[in-house]
């Protein structure tokens, strides 16, 4: 039996999942890359995704964006849930 690795895009749509639960206003996933982890954001009705990725430079749209932190995991958790507090 061959395990079959998944392709780069089975990770697209996870995040939206946490945007779909009840009373969840923003949705993280962060997913490592070489240099560090690829974020992405997705909010519902009060938080700026695209400020809030702005500041690690990243962009998108108001209810979805994206950003590249070059951080440990820990400290790019602690630096993105920080940012996102500011909105709250």
């Amino acid at each position: 039996m061959q395990l079959q690795m998944p392709s780069l895009g089975d990770h697209e749509g996870l995040v939206e999942i946490g945007r779909d639960v009840e009373n969840v206003e923003v949705s993280i996933l962060l997913r490592e890359i070489e240099n560090g982890f690829k974020v992405s954001l997705r909010t519902n009705e009060y938080v700026n995704a695209t400020e809030v990725c702005a500041i690690f430079g990243g962009g998108g749209h108001i209810r979805a964006a994206g950003c590249t932190i070059h951080f440990p995991l820990e400290q790019s958790k602690e630096k993105i849930i920080e940012r996102v507090k500011t909105y709250l």
